[in-house]
């Protein structure tokens, strides 16, 4: 007899945390082939080889069956020892199949999860089985133990070979994937595996080597590749697996089947890694060991045989890659692919139309993208079209469509990207203002007069109160201290950031002074007394863009100690996004929500971001 145990039957089971290193998300919108009516999650760990299903709508754990509305759904267990990284899900007639990467076992994973819709209404999930256990007598002894009684637990049984041996003294059970467990089973009493993937009745008595072999099977199968799998990305028919080795390639798979659609060979040197797919199929692929990116275009949308594949040169080998489009504010369609070269802490831009990079800065004679002032962990582009924080001069909120850049040391940014610049916050990138700043680091900026009295000052704008001009690309500059300093000789100021190191312009006198960047630009004003040596001023400027770092769990607007922490390791973020309000009537203002979901490596919880609402508003733990 098999037992199917559910969770709360299971009290006395080990129940592990939700995520316990979760490293991969995909998505699936509300639509006629998902079995469910909302868009739904799926985030992948990398430390217990489970895939845990999300309410991307209620910002709980999904629930599966309506008329159960407190049972939340199981998560897809893949095996213990597996390390999941990049998922990527499919829905189809009320079906649901996942698919991940194992780097502990270096194959391409499949995992059904939803095999239909019953006549209720209610989603079928895949329901583990097992296979008679065999009794091996490994010494001839004539022993005849039995084992009865087999209990699965959906979310935590996977496919894999099991072995209950007999060391002499005692029984030891070990799973293929779960690993030799802890837990002794007991002849004459209910065992159950660590974490209840397992149970078992054993009667009997055994000597040395005498074992039970048996298998479980939730469907889960791992494919071996010519290489190493390293990314997925998909469109929305195709599955597409990266793989590097001898012969690296991009694999393109039927999710459904599993069956191998064919291959697109890439250069010899290549290490393909993450991945990106544009709307009309089109695939970039990110290359993690040399400075290249490489498009392959397709004659017929994942069919290898049309396939052609180009080699775009970057500016060091690739972390990521996110392929967005939009409309310029000419009305200019644009496809852009936004990259992140390794070491560089920045995001450069593709113009996949024009072939060309994309220089959000013209100013600066060097073509390069915007600066992030941090290692950058993933990059994911908005489903959809973003309200920007700052007004515009007439008081409209300005909608782009946009790139989120999660980075190493715990931030997420956003990226407007119709113009490659960081999308900011109400304020934007300022230096001192007279009215608005009173703190000691942003204090109105008076000359340090250290020699004769000396009548010079830095201007402010009389209708704003600020002193510094910022560039109007937010994030081009830093947040920094400016020091300018009084050159007798040149009777010119010698300016210098901290971060943008001496400029090569020299400021004067009544006349406006700009950055070799653009960064920041500003007037001093001469008096009646001329300056002397060693006079300066000195500033700071704040970059004011838009930023997380921690989810705020009461909406204060604060860290809070205790119920609030910052963020440990982001991977890569995920776009998504949906419909919220009434929808009884053609006059309904319904409202499209653009979010971020954010896997938390180190913190083992996952992170919901609203991008038009500028906060960071769940988290799943």
């Amino acid at each position: 007899m098999i037992v199917l145990l559910a969770l709360a039957c299971t009290d006395d089971l080990a129940i592990p945390l939700h995520f316990d290193g979760p490293a991969g998300a995909a998505w699936l919108p509300e639509s006629d082939d998902l079995p469910f009516d909302r868009a739904v999650g799926f985030v992948s760990n990398s430390r217990s080889g489970k895939i845990v299903p999300l309410d991307l709508v209620e910002g709980r754990l999904l629930t599966d069956d309506a008329s159960a509305s407190f049972l939340r759904a199981s998560s897809v267990a893949t095996g213990k020892d597996r390390q999941l990284r990049d998922v990527a899900a499919f829905a189809s007639a009320g079906r649901v199949m996942l698919w991940a990467v194992d780097v502990t076992g270096a194959v391409l994973v499949q995992a059904p999860y939803i095999t239909a819709v019953g006549e209720d209404g209610v989603p079928q999930e895949v329901e583990p089985t097992a296979t008679e256990p065999v009794f091996v007598d490994a010494d001839a002894s004539g022993d005849s133990p039995t084992l009865t009684e087999v209990a699965l637990r959906p979310g935590f049984t996977t496919t894999e070979d099991w072995s209950i041996e007999h060391d002499g003294t005692r029984w030891w059970a070990k799973g293929s994937l779960s690993g030799q467990q802890v837990s002794e089973p007991v002849a004459g009493e209910e065992y159950s595996s660590d974490l209840g993937e397992l149970g078992f009745l054993i009667e009997g008595t055994a000597t040395l080597g005498d074992r039970f072999d048996l298998q479980t099977d939730t469907g889960v199968v791992a494919w071996s590749l010519a290489g190493r799998p390293t990314a997925l990305a998909d469109d929305g028919a195709h599955l597409f697996v990266s793989v590097d080795g001898d012969d690296p390639l991009i694999g393109i798979i039927d999710p459904w089947t599993g069956a191998w659609l064919g291959s697109v060979v890439l250069p010899a040197a290549a290490s393909p890694w993450r991945m990106t797919v544009s709307a009309s199929g089109e695939l970039f692929v990110a290359d993690a060991r040399s400075p290249a990116l490489y498009r392959v275009a397709f004659g017929t949308p994942g069919d290898a045989g049309t396939a052609s594949v180009y080699t775009v040169t970057t500016a060091a080998p690739l972390l990521d890659a996110a392929w967005q489009t939009g409309t310029l504010a000419d009305g200019t369609v644009f496809e852009r692919v936004f990259v992140a070269p390794v070491g560089l802490q920045r995001v450069d831009i593709f113009d996949a139309l024009t072939g060309t990079w994309f220089d959000p800065n013209p100013l600066d004679a060097e073509v390069a993208g915007m600066r992030i002032s941090s290692p950058i962990s993933g990059l994911a582009a908005s489903v959809g079209t973003v309200r920007l924080q700052q007004p515009t001069s007439w008081g409209a909120y300005a909608e782009v469509p946009a790139l989120t850049v999660s980075t190493a040391d715990g931030f997420v940014f956003v990226l407007d990207a119709t113009t490659g610049c960081a999308v900011s916050t109400f304020r934007g990138a300022h230096g001192p203002n007279e009215v608005l700043d009173s703190s000691d680091s942003f204090q109105y900026s008076l000359l340090n007069d250290v020699g004769p009295e000396s009548e010079v000052i830095l201007a402010y704008d009389e209708a704003t109160g600020e002193q510094i001009a910022m560039s109007d690309c937010p994030g081009l500059a830093p947040t920094e201290l400016w020091t300018v300093s009084y050159d007798s000789p040149t009777v010119s100021w010698l300016v210098e950031g901290t971060l943008s190191g001496p400029q090569t312009a020299r400021a004067y006198e009544d006349q406006r002074y700009l950055s070799d960047t653009g960064a920041i630009s500003f007037l001093l004003v001469s008096g009646t007394l001329p300056a002397t040596d060693g006079d300066n001023f000195s500033f700071i400027v704040d970059r004011g863009v838009l930023g997380w770092s921690y989810t705020d769990r009461n909406e204060d607007g604060a860290l809070t100690p205790g119920l609030e922490a910052y963020w440990e390791a982001p991977a890569r973020p995920l776009g998504f996004g949906f419909l919220s309000g009434p929808t009884g009537g053609g006059w309904d203002d319904l409202d499209r929500k653009e979010m971020t979901l954010l896997p938390l490596e180190n913190a083992d919880e996952v992170a919901r971001i609203h991008l038009d609402g500028g906060k960071a508003d769940v988290a799943w733990e």
